[in-house]
């Protein structure tokens, strides 16, 4: 095997399935970052599970890991905190609800 084909292999990152269903283990996993981070995340709005906690367990989409994905890039890399982070990510969604549709 090729040295540049394992190089380029281990730069890849993994993308979650649209239209699959994680846990809240495999979904932390995937996000790169701890079980405990991801139910903070929930915990202060952050995102969401797909299914009802107390009926079906935690689930969450590719959208939720997306979205703990910017949370934790935000936090580690830029220093901001949680209160930052709720504000930073109302704004991005007012910001796609009120985004023209030609854009």
């Amino acid at each position: 095997m090729n040295d540049s084909y394992i190089q380029i292999q281990a730069i890849e990152r993994f993308r979650p399935d649209p239209d699959r269903l994680y846990d809240v283990d495999t979904t932390a996993r995937l996000a790169g970052v701890p079980r405990r981070s991801v139910l903070v995340y929930c915990r202060w709005g952050l995102v969401w599970p797909t299914t009802s906690p107390e009926v079906q367990g935690w689930y969450f989409s590719c959208e939720a890991i997306s979205a703990i994905r910017r949370a934790e890039y935000l936090r580690a890399n830029r220093g901001v905190n949680l209160p930052g982070l709720r504000v930073i990510f109302e704004l991005m969604d007012e910001f796609g609800r009120n985004r023209p549709a030609f854009w």
